[in-house]
């Protein structure tokens, strides 16, 4: 298990780089946006640093590219049926909510977490204007 999850987090490491590439973002500039040092950047796309949950959320904010994109998240079940009140879909169907649900919320959080960052940064930026 300890594997996978490696593996996992380098596809999401080797998507952030590429997308960070696509941007035309440097190392450097990374940096600035994420408020840390070039080497400590570095260090997050070599994995000698883990990468936090802020930041991942920080950094796709940066690259403009959507968290789910970066996760590669797929759904796993495509109901092609008509869905019958019974027990056994509706079974199947609370099960799918529930191994959704955390990610749903998490996704939310980011989503509002990035809402007030631009509130905050708008304001700011009316500040200087004003100026």
């Amino acid at each position: 298990m300890e594997k996978d999850i490696q593996n996992r987090v380098h596809k999401v490491i080797q998507r952030i780089k590429e997308n960070r590439s696509i941007k035309g973002f440097s190392h450097d500039a990374m940096a600035v946006e994420l408020d840390i040092s070039p080497s400590a950047y570095n260090k997050i796309e070599r994995q000698e640093t883990k990468l936090t949950l802020e930041r991942f959320f920080k950094i796709a904010h940066i690259l403009q590219v959507k968290e789910e994109k970066l996760l590669e998240l797929k759904p796993e079940k495509i109901y092609n049926q008509e869905f019958n009140d019974n027990a056994i879909n509706n079974q199947e169907f609370q099960n799918l909510y529930q191994e959704n649900k955390g990610i749903i919320e998490k996704l939310l959080e980011s989503y509002t977490n990035q809402i007030q960052m631009l509130q905050e940064e708008n304001a700011f930026l009316k500040t200087l204007v004003k100026k």
